[in-house]
């Protein structure tokens, strides 16, 4: 059951981290030109819509098997490079889901003309999620060097 645990960690991180720089780098050269965005909408919810079914599905995964992977080991003799591990991508996931989800909502209701409580315009809103993505991704690449190296 381990094994079966480390290859849905292993394939959810290749995932997340695959799918974030990709469709972030893609959604930050969209918004460079904000004449075209309103051309550009089906594109951009087919992006969103990506992210919040495939994408946040795979963070769960990644959480679930790594909380199952981590309840394995003995806590009084676990290596600090897995605790971190442990703490700060368990972070790293909760508010890459809760963020992400925040500003694809934002995003949608910006594309489809619903007015927003605090204005902003699409090519910032864009800007904004593409940044989350990327951040999380340098954070997710961060925690796996830290581990794969095993520093600390």
């Amino acid at each position: 059951m381990y094994s079966l645990s480390y290859i849905l960690h292993i394939f959810g991180v290749a995932i997340w981290i695959g799918s974030f720089f990709a469709l972030g780098y893609l959604l930050k050269g969209l918004a460079k030109d904000e004449r075209k965005l309103v051309d550009l909408a089906p594109v951009v919810k087919g992006i969103q819509r990506w992210v919040m079914v495939g994408v946040l599905p795979s963070l769960a995964l990644i959480l679930l098997s790594g909380v199952y992977m981590v309840l394995q080991f003995n806590r009084s003799s676990m290596p600090l490079y897995i605790t971190i591990m442990e703490q700060g991508g368990t972070l790293i996931i909760l508010l890459t889901i809760i963020l992400v989800s925040m500003y694809s909502v934002k995003l949608t209701r910006k594309l489809e003309g619903i007015p927003l409580k605090k204005e902003k315009a699409l090519a910032e809103l864009m800007k904004l999620y593409a940044n989350f993505l990327l951040i999380s991704t340098i954070l997710g690449v961060g925690i796996i060097i830290v581990v794969g190296l095993r520093l600390v």
